[in-house]
């Protein structure tokens, strides 16, 4: 059996040992702790997320008009309204042709009938019959249209039976100026989402979802809005206004 003073030694040894095995321990459930505290940190915040709404404007220039002209002919009986629509169509496209619209761009719709019945006094009625066709016309010559146009009453003062409907503004660009103003707004929406995000200490992640809303064409600096859109053919300068809701995943 060894002497007490060897034994006390060894003992002396060994507490060193347990002391240093629970320092071990204590670290390492600290450092268990602050991972797994990250860990449930980082998992509050994925799902974090910011939704803006932006809207931009392109502007466009119609670069087609079109133009309906109505001719009627009306006699008490149907043979003579269909004669005189046909000299009064005959006298309006001699019209439209001298003033420099192309035959190309006139189109003749089909020809409508209807007959109109007046009751008189005494159980008497009266009946007589009205022809019509419309003329369309649709050019990209604004100009030369927008000229003409204004000269259709003196067709009226020749006793001629036509009406004129509006002009028509058209742009076959419409689409690439749609898709254009699509691109702004969603550029606008980042922009937007970056500042507010910036601001609360945060980063700016990917987009999570968007949505379009309506698309507005309205005459040139118009502040016109519906629900359900607006498509403007009054106007040869116009707005396309295309309005984004954008979400964004924001990190901490």
């Amino acid at each position: 059996m060894p002497p007490p003073s060897i034994v006390r030694r060894v003992q002396r040894f060994r507490l060193p040992e347990v002391f240093l095995g629970l320092l071990s321990i204590s670290v390492a459930f600290v450092l268990v702790s602050h991972v797994a505290s990250g860990a449930i940190h980082d998992a509050r915040h994925t799902h974090d997320t910011i939704g803006v709404t932006a809207s931009a404007k392109e502007p466009i220039s119609a670069n087609l008009v079109q133009w309906s002209l109505t001719v009627r002919g009306e006699a008490a009986r149907a043979t003579g309204a269909a004669r005189r629509l046909r000299r009064e169509a005959v006298a309006v496209n001699r019209f439209l042709r001298r003033a420099g619209i192309p035959a190309a761009a006139i189109t003749p719709s089909v020809v409508r009938s209807e007959e109109i019945v007046v009751q008189l006094p005494h159980h008497r009625r009266k009946t007589t019959y009205r022809v019509s066709q419309t003329l369309e016309i649709s050019t990209r010559q604004i100009d030369l249209v927008e000229a003409v146009a204004p000269r259709i009453g003196t067709l009226l003062e020749r006793g001629i039976e036509v009406e004129a409907e509006p002009l028509a503004y058209l742009s076959t660009e419409l689409t690439q100026a749609k898709l254009d103003a699509l691109g702004a707004a969603t550029a606008e929406a980042h922009r937007r989402a970056e500042i507010l995000v910036k601001g609360l200490g945060g980063k700016l992640g990917a987009m999570r979802s968007s949505s379009l809303g309506v698309y507005q064409v309205t005459p040139r600096d118009s502040t016109d809005v519906t629900d359900y859109g607006i498509n403007d053919t009054s106007s040869r300068e116009k707005d396309v206004t295309a309005v984004v809701n954008a979400t964004f995943a924001v990190k901490r």
